[in-house]
């Protein structure tokens, strides 16, 4: 008798095993504690330099945000200067220098 027919005639099929429904019975193996090297000591003198760049970085930044904003504001007022003078009337601007 196969598989599929029992005795009474009743037919029976198999499970069905995918490959997706199996579980994976295999254990990862692991050290029961950690393995991590020791720290080791710093120079405090190259520290302390490396805090001393950072702080110097930092400032520069800063002081290039403000020049920029100076030199933003700068442009704006005088394009609004431009806007709202009245044209020369040569329609050249006269440099300060004398040609005589």
């Amino acid at each position: 008798m196969s598989i599929e027919q029992s005795e009474g005639g009743e037919t029976q099929t198999a499970p069905v095993v995918t490959a997706r429904s199996q579980v994976d019975i295999t254990q990862q193996t692991t050290t029961p504690t950690a393995t991590t090297k020791p720290q080791r000591a710093k120079n405090p003198k190259r520290v302390a330099a490396g805090k001393l760049v950072a702080e110097r970085t930092r400032m520069a930044r800063e002081q290039q945000k403000k020049a920029a904003t100076e030199a933003s504001n700068i442009i704006a007022n005088n394009k609004a200067k431009a806007t709202t003078a009245p044209p020369t009337e040569g329609g050249e601007k006269n440099s300060g220098i004398s040609t005589t």
